[in-house]
């Protein structure tokens, strides 16, 4: 589902990853590491990972214990890059994805051994995966407090039809986080797969009319180079 959409995000990131060096614990294979293959951006630096990554995280209010599901989640890479600078435990990160190539035991694997080897141990958190479907989630009923998708919703042609999807999966009370590049006046579609990017209104009302009410905002939590459409994460709640 995070596809070439997403593109030129991941080339903000990677024209400053490109100049970073490999870190890593003693006596790890740092070539070995590097060459690992997953879909999403790789980095090599975990300082610079936490510069690009901490206002998200903290946005994010992730407690230990959590169960939270990723959709739209490609090989897991973003939650590789939390889990290395993040401090809860025991949460358990569930990777949907309709795009099998990316989302496959091998290269989830890659992305969980390259950023364990950023961050020098183990993670303390669990992640899994499941493999889903334009018509559905292929989740259990009324289950999940938090959700999240990200730079994928705009992709989705019946963007109602999944936030249905969405709120059958989530219990009364539970908030799913959603980023997006945002539309200007200027810039209304996104210069990687062309497809029109939601404004604000748009974004809340199909929430609203989905049964979620607005609760708060980040606006451009990114540490990198200026983009021209604002990068914003959105949390809303089941009613």
């Amino acid at each position: 589902m995070k596809s070439v959409c997403i593109l030129i995000l991941n080339l903000v990131l990677l024209s400053i990853l490109s100049f970073a060096q490999p870190t890593g614990p003693g006596g790890r294979n740092e070539e070995k590491v590097a060459k690992l293959k997953f879909c999403g951006y790789k980095y090599k630096d975990s300082l610079i990972l936490r510069k690009h990554f901490e206002q998200q995280l903290a946005f994010l209010q992730v407690n230990d214990g959590d169960t939270i599901v990723d959709i739209g989640s490609s090989s897991g890479a973003y939650i590789g890059t939390i889990n290395v600078i993040a401090d809860f435990k025991h949460a358990h990160f569930i990777l949907l994805d309709i795009d099998s190539s990316c989302l496959n035991s091998s290269k989830v694997n890659n992305m969980i051994a390259h950023y364990e080897g950023l961050r020098g141990k183990a993670f303390n958190n669990s992640i899994g995966f499941v493999k889903n479907t334009t018509d559905s989630l292929w989740l259990p009923m009324n289950r999940y407090k938090k959700i999240w998708i990200f730079n994928t919703l705009h992709e989705i042609p019946d963007k109602a039809g999944m936030i249905k999807q969405i709120s059958a999966v989530m219990q009364s009370g539970g908030e799913i986080v959603i980023a997006e590049l945002m539309a200007t006046e200027k810039r209304k579609m996104h210069g990687g797969c062309n497809e029109p990017l939601m404004s604000d209104d748009e974004m809340k009302n199909l929430m609203q009319a989905g049964g979620f009410a607005f609760k708060n905002m980040a606006f451009n939590p990114l540490a990198v180079k200026k983009i021209k459409n604002p990068y914003c994460m959105y949390r809303f709640v089941k009613l």
